[in-house]
């Protein structure tokens, strides 16, 4: 019995030196570790890399600033030249409505014509109808508000245009809000013939 208590405190005793050597090796290491990254850090390369992030990072919020400003600068010159050219139509009705127009045929040729100005505008701004009367309904062009029961006309079929939809360049700026045919069923009577 004494023989196993000795080797139990001196395989105890061992574990305890083992442990103490790997904690002073790791604290050496730990400390070999910090030195190098000390020197790494003291070293006229590493200086060289952060000051290349830094500049590179300054370079980026200056970009990212400068783009912002661009960006808004753009989009001002755009509106502008857009009012500029819309200012053209509003003095066209300003001098429409400063006439005495005995003759309302003279009168409606007049809003024609300013109304073929603003539209020639904005197809060159990209604008562009959407087609809807005799179409077949398709949800991505077309806002249905009504259906309506016909009897010579399928189902789908757009009847009417309720107001006209856009297409600004390739995108649906508003759909057209139209109404729908949908066939009329037949009565009780007519079915129960056939």
């Amino acid at each position: 019995m004494k023989k196993n208590k000795t080797e139990k405190e001196q395989s105890k005793s061992n574990g305890e030196t083992e442990a103490t050597e790997e904690t002073s090796n790791s604290s050496e290491t730990g400390s070999n570790q910090e030195a190098k990254a000390f020197d790494v850090q003291e070293s006229e390369e590493y200086q060289q890399l952060n000051d290349k992030y830094l500049r590179l990072a300054a370079e980026f919020e200056n970009f990212k600033k400068r783009s912002v400003r661009d960006y808004s600068r753009i989009s001002e010159l755009a509106e502008s030249a857009l009012i500029l050219q819309l200012l053209d139509v509003v003095d066209d009705f300003d001098r429409a409505l400063e006439q005495d127009a005995d003759d309302a045929d003279t009168y409606k040729q007049g809003a024609r014509m300013i109304y073929d100005k603003l539209h020639k505008i904005l197809r060159k701004r990209g604008l562009k109808e959407i087609k809807a009367v005799d179409e077949i309904f398709d949800p991505f062009y077309h806002e249905a508000v009504m259906q309506r029961e016909v009897e010579d006309c399928d189902d789908g079929i757009i009847l009417e245009e309720v107001q006209k939809g856009y297409f600004l360049n390739s995108r649906v700026l508003r759909p057209a809000k139209v109404i729908v045919a949908k066939k009329k069923a037949e009565s009780l009577g007519e079915q129960e013939n056939s």
